[in-house]
């Protein structure tokens, strides 16, 4: 005999996506309200994009224009998506954090709401430097273009966990400055200022273990062709899943000092 999916059941399905979305649109807004958030991830990296193409920009040829412009907008996307958990930090301080405890929102929904606001700002913070690119001169299929920016969300992905983490593990008062550091930190060592090449062999060795490193490298396969770099999706998978079990624990442990 058929039956039928209960009433509850849907209104469970319901209320579950319209939690999502509503949790989405509140995180946003909370971040588009911040401009000095916006222009520092996506003005300075284009502003870092004209500087860099302006002082080598008649000893390059178009390639090293085009690698450029991947490094830059590496840089950018990776502030737009580590500084996902700057909404946690003033949920946490404001006391937001230990009201959200309190409705129906699941640990999916949370995070789901959170990974999708940071992409939706980190596709901005990419395609402002693809657009300086375009009018610095840099000529590329569409298909090449949208290949670039598919495959840079995807490997910026784990730098979203990345910011969640630092938002659910550090105080509001010293999330900033950590997420500051290891941004800086992983666009100095990962190459996206100075290419990995031109580093001491030690610091090469460090900058082909961070998930920045190879962003940028998946990021510019599409341009740069050859085999593509499946070492890099390693890397970045085991950064992914280490930081998937970090941020669970904190998850469950900011529920705790939530609820005291």
């Amino acid at each position: 005999m058929t039956t039928m999916p209960s009433t509850s059941t849907g209104y469970r399905q319901v209320s579950g996506l319209r939690r999502f979305t509503r949790y989405y649109a509140f995180s946003l807004g909370t971040v588009v309200r911040d401009w000095a958030f916006l222009a520092f991830v996506i003005l300075m990296p284009v502003t870092m994009y004209v500087f860099f193409t302006s002082v080598f920009g008649d000893s390059a040829d178009d390639s090293v224009t085009a690698t450029m412009m991947i490094m830059m907008a590496t840089y950018g996307g990776l502030g737009a998506a580590m500084n996902a958990g700057a909404s946690i930090q003033s949920e946490r301080s404001s006391g937001w954090f230990r009201n959200l405890m309190l409705t129906p929102l699941n640990p999916a929904e949370f995070v789901g709401a959170k990974v999708c606001t940071a992409v939706t700002v980190v596709i901005p913070a990419l395609g402002t430097v693809f657009v300086a690119g375009f009018i610095q001169g840099i000529r590329l299929p569409m298909s090449t273009w949208a290949a670039m920016l598919a495959l840079l969300l995807l490997a910026l992905l784990p730098m979203v966990l990345m910011g969640l983490v630092i938002g659910l593990w550090f105080k509001p008062q010293t999330a900033t400055a950590v997420t500051t550091l290891s941004m800086l930190t992983l666009s100095m060592l990962g190459g996206l200022w100075i290419p990995l090449e031109a580093m001491p062999a030690g610091m090469q060795s460090i900058g082909r273990l961070l998930p920045s490193h190879w962003a940028a490298q998946i990021g510019s396969w599409p341009l740069a062709g050859g085999g593509f770099p499946w070492d890099g999706v390693q890397v970045i998978a085991v950064w992914a899943l280490a930081l998937i079990a970090v941020g669970a624990l904190g998850y469950r442990r900011a529920i705790r000092t939530s609820r005291r």
